[in-house]
């Protein structure tokens, strides 16, 4: 069995964040586009976003003729808002949308996701305006379908 790869798990996480009833601005990476101030920094609306951050995941097995049976998956969502509000918001969307959810992910079985770091909204005065971070790291175990 050839090891389970982390990509699809990220497509389900993106997906799933995306088609939200908050319908969440989110990217893999980066910022998304249409995501943060529409026009004049501090002036305009800010339009809050999730960057994630996806781990190549671990992989794990009981059996030593199959030692990639099982795939430990982390993600880092990143929440920026121009507020600590708006980022205490868009944390708690993310959480209720992954956290205790198995994800649809192809020729895999995915336990629930779970939070392992919530870190409090922060801000961030390196920038004008200032704008607010929170870290969230969640996790699930897949095996194979």
């Amino acid at each position: 069995m050839p090891v389970a790869a982390a990509t699809p798990h990220t497509d389900a996480v993106f997906t799933r964040l995306t088609t939200a009833p908050a319908n969440l601005l989110v990217g893999r990476g980066v910022k998304p586009e249409g995501a943060g101030w529409q026009d004049e920094a501090g002036d305009s609306e800010f339009k809050a976003y999730v960057v994630l951050y996806p781990s190549p995941g671990t992989t794990d097995s009981e059996a030593l003729c199959d030692p990639h049976e099982y795939l430990d998956y982390l993600v880092q969502a990143t929440c920026v808002a121009a507020t600590q509000q708006g980022c205490e918001s868009v944390a708690d969307i993310v959480k209720a949308t992954l956290v205790g959810v198995r994800l649809a992910v192809p020729d895999r079985s995915v336990w629930p996701f779970y939070l392992l770091l919530d870190r409090p909204a922060t801000r961030d005065d390196q920038v004008a305006p200032p704008v607010h971070y929170s870290v969230l790291q969640l996790s699930c175990r897949s095996g194979p379908a």
